[in-house]
């Protein structure tokens, strides 16, 4: 008899499902499946509603993988060019950065870009804000709000969570915690889950986060919500990802950039360009702007390779 569930735990080859009677069976795909599959972004990951049969009381053999709403994905470590699964059907993903010595721009960047592509709404978390003044954390919120323009919150475990105030954890909601290791992604899980569901370990003496997240896995809290926590990413690649994804990321500039004289401007030398008279007026970042040049590149390649994919239909 066929039943359905969702993958709540993926590590290497090891997989859990719940189904929708709430057992938890450890799970595997069919021989014909594996055969069907033709790339990594094809087999089931934490968040997929997946469909199969129970076998064995406490076994379950995945044959279908039901339409995903959202998929997170970063292209794997290293020279391949694989999309690496990280969620699926999430609503939203919360970006965890560190206010300590890890606070990096360019880093972020990266993590916003594979949040748009995904489908679902970024937020960005400012984690272990009980680590510098509050001046400096306002001065941080602001400096995300202007570089990326979406929600973000200060969060510490010595602090009530605001978090808890939003919608985000509605019964049904899915959500993700993404970021570098050792940013607090699990403290946070475990404040909101109001129990230490998620192994943590102390700061370092250099003021850095130590991992301790290996798999990927998901919890339920109270409300009903799901939220997924992921290992600490040392590496996001963006080659996998839709270019449009990278405009939204630096939609700041894209605006001003609808207001160039020239619509193939470079925003170097050419007359009239709204871009350069912006960061001439201070009302765009410099330090933005040359980070967007680093990532055209990878934003060029990308264009290319969908007008290949296009050709090919």
């Amino acid at each position: 008899m066929e039943k359905q569930g969702i993958v709540v735990f993926q590590a290497k080859d090891i997989a859990k499902v719940r189904l929708t009677t709430g057992e938890e069976c450890l799970a595997t795909v069919t021989g014909k499946f594996r055969q069907q599959a033709l790339a990594p972004k094809d087999y089931p990951i934490v968040g997929d509603f997946v469909q199969g049969q129970v076998y064995d009381q406490d076994h379950f053999l995945i044959d279908a993988l039901l339409p995903r709403k959202s998929f997170l994905q970063r292209k794997v470590a290293g020279n391949r060019t694989d999309e690496q699964g990280i969620a699926a059907n999430i609503d939203t993903v919360f970006i965890a950065t560190s206010a300590n010595e890890e606070f990096n721009f360019a880093r972020l960047e990266r993590f916003v870009t594979i949040a748009w592509d995904s489908g679902a709404n970024p937020v960005i978390l400012l984690t272990k804000a009980d680590q510098v003044t509050s001046g400096e954390k306002a001065e941080l919120l602001q400096a995300l709000n202007d570089a990326f323009g979406v929600k973000t919150f200060a969060t510490s475990i010595f602090e009530p969570n605001e978090l808890l105030m939003e919608t985000y954890f509605s019964d049904g909601q899915i959500s993700a915690f993404i970021g570098s290791s050792g940013v607090g992604k699990s403290s946070l899980l475990n404040q909101l889950m109001a129990q230490d569901v998620q192994k943590t370990n102390d700061i370092r003496e250099d003021s850095r986060g130590r991992h301790t997240t290996t798999s990927r896995q998901l919890f339920t809290l109270p409300s009903g919500a799901m939220i997924i926590d992921t290992p600490g990413m040392r590496e996001v690649g963006i080659s996998t990802v839709r270019s449009a994804s990278i405009d939204q990321s630096f939609e700041a500039i894209s605006q001003y950039a609808e207001g160039c004289f020239f619509r193939d401007c470079r925003h170097e030398t050419e007359p009239k360009c709204a871009v350069k008279a912006a960061i001439a007026a201070g009302e765009l970042s410099e330090d933005a702007f040359a980070r967007y040049r680093k990532m055209e590149k990878e934003l060029a390649y990308l264009k290319r390779k969908e007008q290949i994919k296009e050709l090919k239909k």
